[in-house]
């Protein structure tokens, strides 16, 4: 059924009986003027191929369009057709919708032209690009992108007799959907009609969302009423005729994720009356044997009656979404055995096969990819190297470690962060990055909310990346030739282009382009380099000297040359603060300038900033070597020979390590880790975590967590058969809002002295087998850790 509307039942008088109330009608009266289509249509009708309703257009002559060549036409609806053009000035293939606007009414005229104004407030990598809009006539033209892939609708017809699609490919396209429509409920706009024949495939791996035809832009105070969509997909609220919010959408979202799981609608019936009262009940089919519980559980979280305990479009993408990929494992959920079948199978079904079938040799599939799973031979006895990362989420006695989705059998040579958003270099020069996207900084072309999963940036895969830094919306990344690319927020200068323009994909710093750079760092917001020769350019913007460029400059919109005084020589390594900079010569003395808020330079409580480079003194009557160093907002560390660790700055929570909250006003030695050799620190808002040299990650300080998840839910956990990790079950079954649970959910502890919160090992067994397991680095974050692990065995 397509785009057809569902009136109230008592807005017409019946033409026989007494006169019945609003009250007196029941639910099913309001449907009595609609049939339903068979529980499972063709494909044709899952297109949306359906003849027009009475009253509204037929079949709409094609224009020809000046710049345009016809291909195809790839649907008609009830208000018009979409054609496929390639447009002929770059050979680039759209979709045109052409609605006949003389044909319509005037409620279906104001449905047009409410497509064209969401369409047009709508940018996100799983919504369908829109491209323009025109009247030519009386006909309307909406100018979209392609998407060659066809339809989820189109998709699951196919693959009806088929196995059941493997759950992490579940997983993606529900992450993809999932994102989409968070970002659409947070520019306040309703779908209204979500369904599998409005998912478009494209590209590998990739699902958009498309016609907004009977969307609605929210406005705070006014929720829809008028019931339009598609009745497998209608919520309980819209069936009893009652105001609706966003959260119908997220019931329209389940009906998607039920129907790919289970290959058929999630609501099956024989009429229309049956239909309603299975979704008033929400009497869904169940999902097949093969699906994680903790997949039945978010489901069956989407299928509640009551829209206020349904979770949001964004709590599904930031809470459940990875709790299911948290509690499937890592190595669960990857097996798929192609179903054989003695007919051809269509060219679309090849393209989502290719996609999910697991190759053991190299399982580089993007939807199963974990750099915590490696393909091996079952012949090949050796261990194979490579590095995982994993993100740590500790509080109290809870912790628990789950390895991020990136290519499995690789090493990553480097992860850059600021904490909200992420980027990983792989040894083959290729790049991943992920997290939050909103000013271009993740690189894929477009602007995302939050992107969940590492994506590899396509655009710069000819070059060979070796090293990468992050900042406030933006990313710096550097080749194996010593250039400079950028993309992101240029609303600073960070980029330095000699402009502001800020950029979707990364794009390479003119000026750099014959001075080889060796190394690259970035504060907030600016970016420090440093080439083979020592010398050091800087650019961005610091009100606080952190530029290094003299007082009078605050903003370098492109790399400037910092003329080092004459007792900085041989400049070994840059390192850019949040707002501060220091540089560290090959005999181990390091210099600052910047920002010394918390005295964190070490300069006095005085001393606000400097625009000139300072030396830094860790110890008056010894020149300690340093060897690495990490600045927060308001304390620092620094690493010094020997494996010893120097705080300065800030104490207030705790994050210095000395046992106390106290104020210190001199640099202080870490004394509980001196007997312990420490290999790396990095310092976050209010803690410090470091790493030593026998395995161990190190924090202390005042941090947030996640307490165990079951705390407020002991009744349920009793049921639970798994000790070792709650279930889903325990959080799923309790009546709370979910958004209730998240604004209690993290916590505040206060470390202070250093504890070790995970230990590696290698077992004896594996050690005399060439095994081995190494932390490289650490990344603290707001409520986690990330944590690079280099190794040949199973994490133990």
């Amino acid at each position: 059924m397509e785009l057809k509307e569902i009136r109230p039942a008592f807005s017409q008088k019946p033409k026989h009986g007494p006169t019945q109330t609003t009250g007196e009608m029941s639910v099913l009266s309001r449907f009595q003027n609609l049939t339903l289509l068979g529980p499972n249509p063709s494909p044709r009708q899952t297109l949306g191929s359906v003849a027009p309703r009475e009253g509204t257009a037929g079949p709409q002559h094609v224009l020809d369009l000046t710049g345009y060549r016809k291909v195809r036409s790839v649907g008609q609806g009830s208000f018009g057709v979409a054609v496929l053009y390639e447009r002929q000035s770059d050979g680039q293939q759209v979709v045109m919708k052409q609605i006949a606007l003389g044909n319509l009414a005037k409620p279906e005229r104001e449905m047009a032209m409410n497509e064209v104004e969401v369409f047009s407030k709508l940018h996100h990598p799983n919504i369908i690009v829109y491209l323009g809009s025109s009247v030519r006539g009386d006909v309307l033209l909406i100018e979209m992108e392609y998407a060659d892939g066809g339809t989820l609708a189109q998709m699951l017809a196919v693959r009806s007799q088929s196995e059941p699609l493997p759950e992490r490919f579940v997983l993606n396209l529900f992450e993809q959907l999932a994102s989409a429509l968070s970002y659409m409920h947070s520019q306040n706009i309703l779908h209204r009609d979500l369904k599998t024949a409005n998912v478009f495939l494209h590209g590998k791996g990739t699902v958009k969302v498309g016609d907004f035809g009977i969307s609605k832009i929210m406005n705070s105070n006014v929720h829809a009423q008028t019931v339009l969509g598609t009745p497998y997909y209608f919520s309980p609220e819209m069936c009893e005729g009652k105001e609706y919010d966003e959260k119908s959408d997220v019931w329209a979202l389940g009906c998607i994720i039920g129907e790919m799981c289970c290959l058929k609608k999630a609501f099956t019936a024989s009429n229309l009356f049956e239909l309603v009262g299975k979704i008033m009940t929400a009497e869904y089919v169940p999902l097949p044997v093969c699906y994680s519980d903790s997949l039945r559980h978010v489901l069956g979280l989407m299928f509640q009656i009551e829209p206020i305990t349904r979770p949001s479009a964004s709590e599904l993408l930031q809470y459940w979404i990875p709790l299911i990929y948290k509690n499937l494992g890592s190595a669960e959920g990857f097996q798929f055995e192609a179903h054989h079948s003695k007919f051809k199978q269509p060219e679309l079904l090849l393209k989502v096969e290719s996609m999910v079938q697991d190759d053991r040799a190299t399982a580089k599939s993007y939807a199963d990819a974990s750099t915590a799973r490696v393909g091996t031979d079952l012949n090949q006895n050796h261990p194979i190297e490579r590095t995982v990362l994993y993100q740590l989420h500790s509080f109290g006695s809870s912790s628990s470690l789950a390895p991020l989705h990136l290519p499995p059998t690789i090493k990553i040579m480097q992860v850059a962060t600021r904490g909200q958003h992420f980027v990983a270099v792989l040894e083959d020069g290729t790049v991943y990055s992920w997290g939050e996207g909103d000013k271009g900084q993740l690189g894929h072309d477009a602007l995302e909310t939050w992107h969940h999963i590492p994506m590899r940036i396509d655009a710069i895969r000819s070059r060979r990346i070796v090293g990468a830094a992050v900042g406030d919306g933006f990313s710096i990344f550097r080749t194996a030739s010593g250039l400079l690319l950028a993309c992101g927020d240029n609303s600073n200068g960070c980029l330095g282009q000699g402009n502001r323009a800020s950029l979707l994909v990364p794009k390479q710093i003119a000026k750099l382009e014959h001075i080889p750079i060796v190394q690259v760092s970035s504060g907030t917001t600016h970016v420090l380099a440093l080439t083979e020769g020592g010398i050091v350019y800087s650019w961005g913007s610091s009100d606080n000297g952190a530029l290094a460029l003299g007082k009078r400059i605050h903003i370098a919109l492109e790399p400037e040359r910092i003329i080092l005084p004459q007792l900085v020589q041989n400049v070994r390594e840059v390192y850019a603060g949040p707002d501060c900079t220091i540089l560290i010569t090959t005999q181990g003395d390091c210099y600052c300038c910047g920002s010394n808020a918390g005295n964190r330079l070490g300069l006095g409580r005085k001393v606000a900033s400097t625009a000139t480079l300072r030396m830094v003194h860790l110890d008056a009557a010894k020149r300690p070597k340093i060897v690495a160093v990490s600045v927060a907002d308001t304390h620092a560390a620094f690493l010094i020979e020997g494996g010893f660790l120097v705080m300065l700055g800030d104490n207030s929570g705790g994050q210095r390590g000395a046992g106390h909250k106290f104020e210190l006003a001199q640099p202080s030695i870490v004394r509980q880790l001196q007997s312990r050799y420490v290999v790396n620190v990095k310092c976050n808002h209010s803690y410090t975590v470091a790493t030593t040299d026998d395995n161990c990650v190190v924090h202390w300080g005042t941090r947030t967590g996640t307490p165990e998840i079951a705390e407020d839910c002991s009744e349920s956990r009793a049921g639970s058969n798994n000790e070792q990790r709650p279930s889903l079950a325990t959080v799923a079954n309790s009546t709370t809002a979910l958004a209730n649970i998240l604004t209690s959910l993290y916590k505040q502890e206060t470390i202070l002295e250093p504890a070790d919160v995970l230990a590696l090992y290698s077992s004896k067994q594996q050690q005399s087998a060439g095994s081995y397991v190494k932390l490289l680095d650490v990344h603290p974050l707001q409520h986690s850790i990330l944590v690079l692990v280099q190794t040949n065995c199973p994490l133990a």
